[in-house]
């Protein structure tokens, strides 16, 4: 009777087997790189939404020199990522950052920023101090400000010529909540 418990174990080990040895084979080839994802990917990469909560003027004198459509970075993760992954920036849109601390020395880099902007830094009193005009796109070269400022606005690069934004140019806002 032993011998025969003996076979019988062989008998369904094998049988096992033979259903789990060329299930294991046939999926070793499924983990390849031919094979589709199970999860569907974006046609396009990720590009964060561009939003609308106010309006910029730059005034030269008594003339208001041009209106942008702003999005504003008041945390500091917004002020962080800022323009990051944006593929593309129309000429009237705007961010304007509200920078912690008053006015104080400023810098900004490109870095995961995919097109060229303008930076242009804003005092206290609403001046633009300084423009670092066409800033290179991705780039971790550092872009600072010429004097302290409070608040720096970005702007698609060769606006602020275009749209005769010099230094000592004011800078005003609105948001839309107060509409």
């Amino acid at each position: 009777m032993n011998a025969f418990r003996k076979y019988a174990v062989w008998i369904v080990g094998l049988g096992l087997a033979a259903f789990i040895i060329p299930s294991v084979v046939g999926s070793i080839g499924k983990f390849g790189s031919n094979t589709k994802p199970s999860v569907k990917q974006p046609s396009q990469p990720y590009e964060p939404p561009f939003r609308v909560d106010g309006s910029v003027w730059a005034v030269n004198g008594s003339d208001t020199a041009t209106v942008f459509e702003t999005e504003y970075a008041t945390t500091s993760e917004a002020i962080e990522i800022g323009m990051m992954y944006r593929r593309s920036t129309p000429p009237n849109r705007a961010m304007l950052f509200f920078m912690p601390g008053g006015d104080q020395p400023r810098s900004f880099w490109m870095k995961n920023t995919l097109v060229s902007l303008d930076i242009i830094y804003i005092n206290s009193n609403h001046e633009v101090v300084s423009i670092q005009a066409n800033a290179e796109p991705r780039s971790t070269k550092s872009l600072p400000s010429a004097a302290p400022a409070s608040y720096v606005l970005e702007v698609l690069g060769g606006q602020a010529a275009a749209q005769g934004i010099v230094a000592g140019t004011k800078i005003y806002w609105s948001s839309n909540d107060a509409e």
